[in-house]
């Protein structure tokens, strides 16, 4: 009988399983194994993820895949966070040079200072995609013309120091953030090209513009457009959609900020009706999201009735999505997805729509004693794949009414990620919850809770999956509460959060117990597959001299009070 084996495979066959392997493990597996697999990744593209790797993969990426495969590299993606200033890291350790090849350039948590330095290297780049939670203000100088997706939707973009007016970007996708719409005005005239935007607007007093004036180009290729606008004039959104002729796809959202006052207008029956008649001919999709805060002036059923009434509505199948604020906290969504089924078009009640919620993937549920007498709230979202509870003010009988409300509201199955906040929490409540969410794989916890997790087989099963903990910080980490609980429980973490007083625990035995380096006699009772920890300290006298002796497992750096270790 002739068994295959890898080698005897067609080559064909070989790429596909290539696919499934990174460029790293794949030319660290098999590079030199023989002539004939050198051939085959010699012919390949590489996407380099140095992202969410190892210290040992990054300084082997850096200095051999670099120099001897930089024509086939493709995309690269850099971290600053997962990887702990991983992109001065790369910067450091590589032989930069201009790599012709680069595609793609993916970003997360970068400096405005890395990023320039970068972005001369990969004259050629297409898609350039950065993530981040900082305020990062890019000049627009810096931005290829060559780009066809930009996506950068965190970041501001400050045009002010540079002349655009005579340049034209191919951008066919661009996804920003932007202070002042007049600005963003300003911007797509120079970007005509596009055809897929996605602009986060914040608040803005400027004063309003007349588009025909001052924007003479159409942007006659656009026909995706989201945008999330915070208390600014509507006639903002006349004036851009003025120059949309072509959109078939439309994602609002509108939230309350400092200036309620333009609230009304964005749900103003009539000037969407006129919008709808006259801007937006060849539109198909459009969802709509309102997030304004709760007064007896507004009935969320009325005002859903309206929308539905519109011709447009009629006609195509459309959802309306109020998010309802109350002290600046998102309580739940309420979806209203018109059916295509006639018998569906007359029954305008929410309550009549029972697959209303199906599209809803994350679900935010703050609950007090106002939410839970508010009937609308009591929906179905049978797909969420994240979960935010909150418990607070008081709740009497909490547990009996969460359960309720839940019981309600979502199914477990798809769930996988949750977080739990408050404080009105009991055991029982908790240990009912996470018996029932099978799938999870994160998972942010008050940290006194996972005390019950050791004493039921099921929980302990379900932790098993999770690779991703954040525990309560304002509770120290003990050494026992590491051995007997942590570790046993999720022997799979790949990344973690934890706060610790080091006046009280030790963070070195604590860390060296968490790889295994510490009085483990060689038994398996440690993370192995941790690489990332962020650390919070109670202890503010924390100082780098007390880290010294785990230089050797650590690369670190001190933000204020936390503390960003890659294993």
């Amino acid at each position: 009988m002739h068994h295959m084996n890898l080698e005897s495979m067609p080559d064909e066959i070989i790429l596909e399983i290539f696919d499934y392997i990174s460029s790293c493990d794949l030319i660290y597996s098999f590079y030199n194994l023989n002539q004939r697999f050198n051939s085959i990744i010699d012919g390949i593209h590489l996407h380099l993820d140095l992202s969410y790797v190892q210290q040992k993969k990054f300084l082997f990426t850096c200095h051999y895949i670099l120099p001897n495969f930089s024509q086939q590299i493709y995309s690269i993606k850099l971290s600053n966070k997962q990887t702990i200033d991983g992109i001065n890291y790369y910067l450091e350790q590589s032989k930069y040079y201009q790599q012709e090849q680069m595609k793609t350039l993916i970003l997360i948590e970068p400096t405005i200072e890395q990023f320039i330095k970068l972005i001369p290297c990969f004259p050629f780049l297409r898609t350039l995609i950065i993530k981040t939670t900082d305020y990062l203000i890019i000049p627009i100088e810096f931005i290829p013309q060559t780009l066809r997706i930009c996506r950068i939707s965190n970041c501001q973009i400050d045009f002010l120091s540079a002349n655009i007016s005579e340049k034209i970007y191919f951008i066919e996708e661009l996804n920003l953030k932007i202070s002042n719409i007049n600005c963003l005005f300003i911007l797509l005239y120079s970007m005509i090209y596009l055809k897929h935007l996605t602009c986060h607007i914040s608040e803005n007093s400027s004063i309003i513009i007349n588009s025909k004036e001052n924007f003479q180009k159409s942007l006659k290729f656009l026909n995706y457009l989201k945008l999330n606008v915070c208390s600014i004039s509507f006639k903002y959104i006349e004036n851009l959609l003025n120059l949309c002729p072509n959109l078939i796809s439309f994602i609002y959202t509108y939230t309350t900020g400092l200036k309620s006052s333009y609230d009304n207008e964005h749900i103003d029956i009539e000037r969407w009706n006129n919008l709808f008649i006259n801007k937006l001919n060849r539109l198909k999709i459009f969802d709509l999201h309102i997030s304004i805060n709760i007064d007896s002036q507004r009935d969320l059923i009325l005002i859903t009735k309206k929308f539905q009434n519109l011709n447009f509505f009629l006609k195509n199948n459309i959802r309306i999505i109020y998010e309802i604020t109350s002290y600046k906290h998102i309580i739940c969504t309420i979806p209203f997805i018109k059916s295509h089924l006639n018998n569906y078009i007359n029954k305008s009640s929410l309550t009549n729509v029972h697959d209303s919620y199906s599209r809803i993937r994350h679900f935010d549920l703050v609950l007090n004693q106002t939410i839970l007498h508010q009937q609308q709230h009591i929906i179905r979202c049978p797909l969420v794949h994240s979960f935010y509870l909150g418990l607070y003010d008081n709740l009497t009988p909490i547990e009996h009414q969460s359960r309720i409300l839940l019981k309600q509201s979502i199914s477990f199955v798809y769930l996988k990620h949750f977080e739990l906040y408050g404080t009105c929490i009991k055991n029982g409540f908790v240990v009912q919850l996470l018996t029932k969410m099978t799938n999870l794989n994160s998972l942010t916890l008050p940290l006194n809770h996972l005390i019950s997790c050791q004493f039921n087989e099921i929980i302990r099963q379900n932790m098993k999956k999770i690779k991703k903990l954040q525990l309560a910080l304002t509770e120290s980490i003990s050494i026992d509460y590491l051995k007997n609980i942590l570790i046993p429980i999720f022997p799979n973490l790949h990344s973690m959060s934890f706060a610790i007083d080091n006046k009280i625990h030790s963070f070195d035995k604590i860390l060296l117990t968490m790889i295994g380096q510490y009085n483990n006699n060689n038994n398996d009772n440690y993370l192995k597959y941790l690489m990332f920890l962020e650390l919070f300290a109670l202890d503010q006298d924390w100082n780098q001299s007390m880290l010294i002796q785990l230089k050797k497992f650590i690369r670190y750096k001190n933000n204020y009070r936390f503390l960003y270790i890659w294993l």
